[in-house]
C-alpha cells in the first residue's frame, strides 16, 4: 500500500487550471501537478480507463489472485474551479459497490478527506490501477504524467521497483 501512496500522491491531478502542469506545493504533502481540461492525453487517458475498468479492473479485482495487489481508483470530485481527481485505495467490491480509502489529501474544499472510507461513484471514474506482482495494470493518466517528467523525476518513480505497461 505504501507504493501506491507514493505514486498515487505524487501524481494528483486537478483538472481545471491556468498553466499546462503548473505545480502546487504544499507544506509536508508532495506536489500536486495540474492539468487543463482540454489537455488530449490525459482525456483519451480517462476515457481509456473508462472504456477498460469492466473487462480489466473488475475481473482482476474479483478474481483473489495472490499477485494482484493495491487495487485504486481514481475519482473526479467537483469542485469551483473545476474538478479533483483523487486516488480512492483499498477497493473491495461489495453489493454492487466499490468502497475504498481516500488516498490523497485533497487541495480544494471537499466533504471527504485522507483516510475516509468512501463508496468510489463510477460514473466520475478517471483512473484504476494494481499491481500484478510488481507491473502496474492501468495507471493511464499516470503514464501521460510521466511522459512529461524531468529524468530524476523518472528515475525517483523507477526506484520503487515498479514496471508501467
Amino acid at each position: 500500500m505504501r507504493k501506491l501512496i507514493i505514486v498515487a500522491v505524487i501524481l494528483l491531478i486537478i483538472v481545471s487550471c491556468e498553466n499546462k502542469r503548473e505545480r502546487i506545493q504544499r507544506d509536508g504533502e508532495p506536489e500536486v501537478l495540474l492539468v487543463q481540461p482540454e489537455d488530449a492525453g490525459m482525456n483519451a487517458a480517462i476515457e481509456n480507463a473508462k472504456k477498460t475498468f469492466q473487462t480489466n479492473f473488475h475481473p482482476a479485482l474479483i478474481s483473489k489472485n495472490p499477485d494482484f495487489s493495491n487495487f485504486a481508483i481514481k475519482q473526479r470530485f467537483d469542485t469551483q474551479e473545476g474538478g479533483e481527481h483523487i486516488w480512492i485505495g483499498d477497493i473491495v467490491f461489495d453489493n454492487g459497490k466499490y468502497r475504498g480509502i481516500v488516498q490523497n489529501e485533497p487541495v480544494n474544499p471537499l466533504d471527504i478527506k485522507l483516510g475516509d472510507e468512501i463508496v468510489v461513484n463510477l460514473d466520475n471514474l478517471s483512473d484504476w490501477m494494481y499491481y500484478d506482482k510488481n507491473v502496474v495494470k492501468g495507471a493511464y493518466t499516470v503514464k501521460v504524467l510521466r511522459e512529461t517528467m524531468s529524468n530524476e523525476e523518472k528515475k525517483e518513480m523507477d526506484s520503487q521497483g515498479l514496471i508501467y505497461e
